[in-house]
């Protein structure tokens, strides 16, 4: 008799099946505890990306997945689910939870392996870097771990803003005076006091972001070109840290600005960092969280959150849109076409979307791993 091998209740009759059941089962286990597949919308987006083939499944334990992604959006229209919400709800958590029962035996195996001689080093680099952001918000010259609004010194707020503001307008009239201008500026230009000791200690920072209940609270950090993804690795003092840091995208300004500032962090499964940014795929949390704080060196800035959405790194010879690629729109055009294909990547409610030029908009850029190379971002408008 020929020896089955199981995944849940599928069965398969070689070792090679069997392993690509396997990866299939991480895919789903990923997807599923990462986003909701129940919201029309992201069931439409993972969809789509399942039938392009750029999320590849290569057992029935995958096809049964892709079959009730299906059911979804056959029976998902805006109208007919609001119509169906509650009477379909029920059944299909009670069909996921069922079809993730079956299969969490083998995902706790896959989980456990390994896990025993990893948690204690884990722990320790974990403990290293939450003592390493305590001791950042401790150079804060403020109460408390936030930045405090009552606390910021509007006189230099007024001054600093006065300053970019004009010298933006100049630019724009004397772009071949680029260069003196922009000296002129750096030299009137004066930190934040709350600022002054978190500067001394590392001229890579540029800013804190602060994104009220949730965990994000954190320095931002920006270096050049050549070193422009140092901080990924690195904490705000510079040590290895596998959470790294928050940083801005070397191709951005401060003080002559752009359309688009981008700052990425890590997806840590712990939280930390950008770990919880995947929420943001959720409308209620969404809009319940809607309200971004980014204050640099010399001003204080408020952003609202206007979509959230899914994407990938693309190769060098994909013809394809590219949302982190976005700094500068030169034109309405440039930005009427960005608007159009970020439209295609929102996992979260397109009606809200509105950009139009001259907004500054700032983008949280993180990993994801529902396909290979994934990308989540959370977009904002300045108010």
């Amino acid at each position: 008799m020929t020896e089955k091998y199981k995944v849940g209740d599928y069965e398969f009759d070689t070792w090679e099946e069997y392993q690509n059941g396997l990866d299939d089962l991480k895919k789903i286990d990923v997807i599923t505890s990462e986003m909701d597949v129940a919201d029309i919308y992201i069931a439409l987006g993972l969809y789509e990306r399942v039938r392009n083939k750029e999320i590849v499944f290569k057992t029935p334990v995958g096809t049964n997945f892709f079959m009730y992604l299906a059911d979804i959006v056959v029976s998902g229209s805006k109208e007919l689910l609001e119509e169906r919400k509650r009477r379909e709800q029920k059944r299909r958590n009670k069909n996921m939870r069922s079809f993730i029962y079956r299969l969490v035996g083998v995902a706790l195996i896959l989980v456990a392996v390994g896990f025993g001689s990893y948690i204690w080093y884990d722990s320790y680099l974990e403990d290293q870097s939450e003592r390493a952001l305590a001791k950042v918000s401790s150079l804060q010259n403020m109460t408390g771990n936030r930045i405090n609004p009552e606390g910021y010194s509007e006189e230099a707020v007024a001054d600093n803003t006065s300053t970019l503001e004009r010298l933006r307008r100049e630019l724009e009239e004397s772009a071949a005076e680029k260069e003196r201008l922009v000296s002129e500026a750096a030299s009137s230009l004066e930190v934040l006091p709350e600022f002054a000791d978190l500067y001394a200690s590392n001229m890579d920072f540029v800013g804190w972001l602060y994104i009220e209940g949730t965990n994000i609270d954190y320095p931002v950090m920006q270096t050049d070109r050549e070193n422009g993804q140092y901080y990924l690795t690195r904490s705000f003092f510079g040590d290895d840290d596998k959470n790294g840091s928050l940083f801005l995208d070397y191709r951005n300004d401060l003080i002559l600005g752009n359309t688009n500032l981008i700052i990425y962090g890590h997806n840590m499964r712990s939280g930390a960092m950008f770990g919880n940014l995947k929420n943001f795929l959720n409308e209620d949390y969404m809009k319940a969280h809607s309200t971004v704080e980014f204050s640099t060196l010399y001003e204080h800035r408020t952003y609202e959150v206007i979509g959230a959405g899914l994407s990938e790194v693309s190769y060098d010879d994909e013809y394809t849109f590219r949302y982190y690629n976005f700094i500068d729109a030169g034109s309405v055009d440039e930005m009427d076409a960005f608007k159009a294909n970020m439209v295609q990547l929102l996992a979260t409610d397109r009606a809200g979307f509105d950009v139009s030029y001259g907004d500054e908009l700032l983008t949280l850029s993180t990993c994801s791993s529902y396909t290979d190379e994934g990308r989540m971002f959370v977009l904002a408008k300045r108010v």
